[in-house]
């Protein structure tokens, strides 16, 4: 059978146990929420809408896509 009388140590020990047990859960718990809020998170950027704004957000960072001199000037100097 299993002997789980610890006769001195069972004050220490015990909680211990509680607490680390506690811990754990808490973190497990936490894990959970924080991959869910991210998993919202990312299908709500994943939507047409924001994938659209993102396309038209680094369509106007660099400009019209049929200008060379845009293009060159994003790079560098004019030679």
């Amino acid at each position: 059978m299993l002997d789980l009388d610890m006769s001195p140590y069972a004050a220490f020990v015990w909680p211990a146990w509680a607490i680390s047990a506690v811990v754990l859960a808490g973190l497990v718990v936490r894990a959970v929420a924080a991959s869910r809020r991210w998993k919202n998170e990312l299908a709500r950027l994943g939507t047409a809408a924001g994938e659209a704004a993102h396309t038209q957000a680094a369509q106007s960072a660099i400009g019209p896509q049929d200008s060379p001199q845009a293009v060159q000037s994003a790079v560098g100097p004019k030679q």
